[in-house]
């Protein structure tokens, strides 16, 4: 089995982009593909999202509610994947496809709507999106991207499960250099299975709990 973990924005294009290109990689890849998608927050992204959405990148004000808008999403996210990590995904990439479809302001109203399209349970979303446990997860998110020296989103770390020796760390991730690497099983050596084990443990943790 393929793991792939790739750090996105959460206001950015790589969640969808991804999640589109993985229907044709079933017919290129003989072997399950099991993806989680780490919410990345930094200055990078948050400068990013800024000039997407036309705003000036010269301007603290607006830096700063760019990064607080950004917070918010990602603890969102953060909060609806305690109902399982498909409906956190599915929150995510919703949450993405509506704001690209018709730019809006990201408001508690518009979370809340959203919350109830994905069939999340509002009442829980709505008080664990505010939580310290939604906080404590935000940060343990942040600590690995640190850990494995990702500063950019669209970052993917792929691990071979049937022969874990072996990773990729990619850089402007897709779906081709997956499938390069898969058939010429010439994953580039990053660090060893100890070290890379230790360093996606708080992220597995995470997500196996709350399934």
């Amino acid at each position: 089995m393929i793991e792939i973990h790739l750090f996105v924005n959460p206001l950015g294009l790589g969640c969808i982009n991804c999640e589109d290109s993985l229907v044709s990689v079933d017919r290129d890849i003989s072997t399950k593909i099991n993806y989680h998608f780490v919410p990345l927050l930094n200055m990078q992204t948050i400068a990013d999202t800024a000039a997407a959405f036309g705003q000036s990148i010269c301007s603290l004000s607006l830096l700063n509610q760019t990064a607080d808008v950004l917070m918010q999403v990602t603890l969102d996210y953060e909060a609806a994947l305690f109902q399982g990590r498909r409906r956190g995904r599915l929150y995510l990439l919703q949450l993405q496809r509506a704001l690209l479809k018709e730019p809006q302001h990201y408001s508690d109203r518009f979370a809340q709507q959203l919350a109830r399209q994905t069939k999340l349970d509002v009442e829980m979303f709505l008080e664990d999106r505010q939580s310290r446990l939604a906080k404590q997860s935000f940060e343990k998110h942040q600590q690995l991207a640190s850990s494995l020296g990702i500063l950019s989103p669209s970052t993917a770390v792929v691990v071979d499960t049937n022969d874990p020796q072996y990773s990729l760390l990619v850089d402007h991730f897709n779906m081709k250099t997956l499938i390069d690497a898969y058939h010429s099983h010439q994953f580039d050596y990053q660090m060893s299975p100890a070290d890379l084990a230790h360093q996606l443990s708080a992220f597995s943790y995470i997500h196996n709990n709350h399934l």
